[in-house]
């Protein structure tokens, strides 16, 4: 879960655990259960369970380091928005403004080379000229409804 979802996710639980009528707290569970299903996405054949750190192509198990899946997950998080990599350095990394270094291009070049079809031609993952790269994903995506 992101920081953000994890933040909801605790409100929430001491929102229904504190809550003395049934169907407000029933309807508190739902939005928790809501919650939860937002963590699994599939992008064609590849499915991502974000809430066990998971990650499969065609049933098949994808290994991925803790960088390149928390690279991702952020990537996940803003599909759609071209992400600089001062960014991505800043946001994943935790480095500081103007650090010079190809780390995010390797790590990209390399969750292309375990996630796309072709990696040389790549649907996912897609460099935005100038700026740096931008997750396009959800072009193919279905949500997961349950377990």
């Amino acid at each position: 879960m992101s920081k953000t979802q994890t933040r909801k996710w605790r409100k929430l639980c001491l929102r229904a655990a504190t809550e003395k009528d049934p169907e407000r707290r029933m309807v508190l569970v739902t939005e928790l259960s809501r919650l939860l299903r937002k963590d699994i996405y599939n992008f064609g054949s590849l499915r991502v369970d974000v809430g066990r750190a998971n990650v499969t192509r065609n049933g098949q198990p994808v290994y991925l380091t803790n960088l390149e899946f928390k690279l991702l997950c952020y990537f996940i998080e803003r599909a759609g928005c071209p992400l600089s990599r001062d960014e991505l350095l800043r946001s994943v990394w935790s480095y500081d403004r103007g650090t010079f270094t190809r780390t995010v291009d390797i790590h990209v070049h390399c969750l292309r080379e375990k996630l796309e079809e072709d990696a040389k031609r790549p649907q996912l993952i897609v460099t935005v000229p100038g700026v740096g790269y931008k997750f396009l994903g959800f072009q193919v995506h279905t949500r997961q409804l349950g377990p």
